[in-house]
């Protein structure tokens, strides 16, 4: 497929959720995303650099979320400025959210939240590329990360 057409980057998601009022209140309040939209059913947000990130709707109080071994989307990404913003952010989050856990992805460095319906949100900065550019496959593993103390930070991948 020619480089001029294919799509360009990522627009936006939309989230069925159990109680609206709930989901915005948490995605502005905690997240820090700013409503600029509504319909009947839906809440449309934006972090500021788009018309909407993202939009919730409205699937009742009774949806189901999907079980182990179906089809759905495992996590929303949501990229930071920076490592520092990173742990600034988690710090912040901390005791608003539930973290369920934190991981150095060599490529990057993210920790992952759940929202009120279950969602994993992912909050991600890249590592600078001159860290991983030269291993053979920098996605194949893993390596602890603790985004509220860097001092624990010790553990370096293996030479290939």
């Amino acid at each position: 497929m020619p480089d001029a057409v294919r799509p360009i980057g990522w627009g936006h998601a939309v989230l069925k959720v159990r109680d609206l009022e709930r989901s915005e209140r948490f995605y502005t309040e905690v997240i820090g995303f700013g409503v600029v939209g509504r319909r009947t059913g839906m809440c449309f947000l934006s972090l500021g650099r788009q018309h909407h990130d993202l939009a919730l709707y409205e699937a009742g109080p009774r949806a189901l979320m999907p079980g182990m071994g179906n089809l759905g989307v495992v996590h929303l990404a949501f990229a930071m400025e920076s490592e520092s913003a990173l742990r600034t952010f988690y710090s912040l989050l901390k005791g608003k959210a539930q973290i369920l856990g934190a991981v150095d992805h060599v490529v990057s460095r993210s920790f992952y939240i759940a929202d009120p319906d279950g969602y994993i949100l992912e909050f991600y900065a890249d590592a600078p590329m001159e860290e991983w550019s030269d291993l053979i496959n920098p996605f194949e593993r893993d390596r602890p990360y603790h985004p509220g103390d860097p001092a624990l930070e010790k553990e370096q991948l293996p030479e290939e």
